[in-house]
């Protein structure tokens, strides 16, 4: 996934609409009243200024409860020091029942343990979180599950049942989810793209595993497609799912005028 850009172009394009009410989406389908079997994970890479998509999120998260969460990320990360402004929206946010993770990215298994274990502590020392984001995911089987397995470890310890998320943004292998029978992640993403989302198949092993385990983020997706996405998504057994027109070089720069509508249809699967 793509690394926060600089302050100033998430503080230009962080002007946005109010909240939309969507209308009937969400009478197509019967919620269930089980754990949710779909939510939505957003990359929230946008700086939090009056009237930012932060309050957009919070106002959804209120509405669908235990079905949103958020990607906070700072600056490729926590950031170098406290913002209060961050603070705020991410409070807010998870007052009004989102879940709140923090971007933490790992070269693909080459950044050293110790520097992502100080982001993590940074993190927490600054904001409070129900967990991370790992992004730049190896997934070379036999390679780095050690490595992704020692951040988990480290991230539940500090976070009690801590959500970890990790994003290799393509296929990966099982082992890249629990190794030598203790788990590695929470959850990894399994797609990440602009295009070919509705041919895309995620792998045969995905298919029994449990759906909560896979996320997939197509962005680039106009207003006609999202819907079909959001059923492609399920269809390939994934429990996590964010849909946006939003395209590079920073696709995570806003929401899409769509979101309200994606939230309450992913809230009646």
């Amino acid at each position: 996934m793509l690394r926060a850009l600089v302050l100033a172009s998430i503080l230009l394009s962080s002007s946005f609409a109010q909240v939309a009410t969507p209308t009937g989406l969400a009478t197509l389908r019967t919620p269930t009243l089980a754990a949710p079997a779909l939510r939505v994970l957003v990359p929230a890479y946008f700086y939090p200024v009056a009237n930012s998509p932060w309050t957009r999120l919070s106002a959804v998260a209120a509405l669908h409860p235990k079905r949103i969460a958020a990607i906070g990320n700072v600056f490729n990360g926590p950031g170098t020091s406290f913002d209060a402004s961050y603070a705020v929206a991410f409070a807010d946010f998870r007052a009004h029942g989102g879940t709140l993770l923090g971007y933490v990215y790992t070269s693909y298994g080459a950044r050293p343990l110790a520097q992502v274990f100080a982001d993590i502590d940074q993190w927490l020392a600054w904001y409070p979180l129900d967990g991370f984001f790992l992004d730049e995911m190896a997934n070379t089987p036999g390679q780095f599950e050690s490595y992704y397995q020692a951040i988990y470890q480290y991230a539940r310890s500090k976070v009690a049942g801590a959500l970890v998320v990790d994003n290799p943004g393509t296929s990966t292998s099982p082992s890249y989810l629990h190794w030598n029978n203790q788990t590695v992640a929470s959850a990894v993403c399994i797609y990440e793209g602009s295009g070919g989302f509705s041919t895309w198949h995620s792998d045969a092993w995905v298919k029994v595993r449990p759906r909560q385990e896979f996320y997939a983020l197509p962005y680039a997706t106009p207003s006609a497609g999202w819907q079909a996405a959001v059923d492609h998504a399920f269809a390939e057994n994934c429990g996590w799912v964010y849909v946006t027109d939003d395209v590079l070089p920073n696709p995570w720069d806003t929401l899409p005028a769509y979101f309200e509508a994606l939230a309450a249809y992913v809230a009646t699967f």
